[in-house]
């Protein structure tokens, strides 16, 4: 489902989990969403959502409420390609709890602190049995020219600290009231918002003077590509300065100055993409070999070696763990 299914004004009261799915695929992201009911807390009433989104643009702000069972979802990268989703989801749990897994790292969000996903990398989110969320989509770029390292932020659980109070009264007030509000002035309210949980989420400590917008935008354009392309093995440094319309010093420089190479990072995508694909992959069909080829190494030894040196652990051992 593409982009372009969102509405300024979207509303879901359903008891049927296709519906649900759909509702999130148009106002949040494309991901396989299925429910599973917890025998513990099963009180016969079956699953249920009752769910309001706003949106104006790429700014969207959304109140989500569920019960009857866990919900997961499952973002890959087929899903990815298919919306070509560039926003930021920031998630603030009311009630229930999250685990989410993103970037090779695995988070519970819970009421008193927030979680921030990218939409252009691989998810797994799963939802307690009963959750009351408020999430707020962000546009790629009105991150990215805030925080230099946003991709640092994504999948880690942040105490709110003294601006909780300040961000769950606004953006409770403003889902409520967004429904009189022209597009103009719910996109700069939702921005408002965003500007509050960014500085929550380590914007004062994160962001570095000395780093111009600009800088960060053209850094954050170039890991975007590397991430699209990171599967090609002759991905170079050259072929992305120049989609970048960037010379390659200057992209050397940018790499240098976010403390990694290029190489660096390259390496540093493939290894979390190809842990993602062992993690959620079944030993019976899953080949190693096949893994390492399709996330862009060329060598299966190199594959292994660099795998054990970053998870402290065989990529076989990931597969046979798989998740629980």
């Amino acid at each position: 489902m593409s982009e372009g299914v969102r509405k300024p004004y979207d509303e879901i009261k359903t008891h049927d989990g296709g519906a649900y799915s759909r509702f999130i695929a148009s106002n949040i992201c494309n991901a396989s969403s299925r429910w599973q009911r917890d025998n513990a807390y099963w009180n016969g009433t079956g699953f249920s959502a009752d769910a309001r989104a706003f949106s104006a643009g790429d700014f969207t702000i959304v109140r989500n409420k569920t019960k009857g069972g866990k919900i997961q979802h499952q973002r890959e990268a087929a899903d990815i390609a298919a919306d070509n989703q560039r926003r930021y989801t920031i998630s603030l749990p009311i009630t229930g709890f999250s685990e989410l897994r993103q970037l090779g790292r695995e988070s519970e969000c819970r009421p008193g602190s927030m979680i921030m996903m990218s939409g252009s990398d691989l998810l797994s989110l799963q939802k307690s049995f009963e959750s009351d969320t408020l999430t707020v989509m962000l546009p790629q770029d009105f991150v990215e020219t805030r925080m230099t390292r946003s991709d640092d932020i994504c999948a880690r659980a942040t105490p709110i600290g003294s601006l909780q109070r300040l961000i769950f009264a606004s953006a409770s007030a403003l889902h409520e009231t967004a429904a009189d509000m022209a597009s103009e002035e719910l996109q700069k309210a939702v921005g408002v918002v965003g500007e509050l949980v960014l500085l929550a989420l380590g914007n004062l400590t994160d962001a570095r003077s000395s780093v111009s917008p600009v800088r960060a935008a053209n850094l954050m354009r170039a890991k975007r590509i590397i991430q699209a392309r990171c599967s090609n093995p002759d991905l170079t440094l050259e072929n992305v300065a120049k989609e970048c319309g960037l010379s390659v010093r200057y992209l050397h420089v940018l790499f240098q100055d976010d403390g990694r190479t290029f190489r660096q990072y390259i390496v540093h995508e493939r290894l979390h993409r190809a842990h993602h694909r062992l993690r959620f992959g079944s030993p019976a069909t899953t080949n190693i070999t096949d893994v390492a080829f399709a996330v862009g190494f060329s060598n299966v030894s190199h594959f292994s070696t660099a795998f054990r040196r970053v998870f402290s652990v065989a990529p076989r051992d990931v597969l046979r763990q798989g998740v629980k």
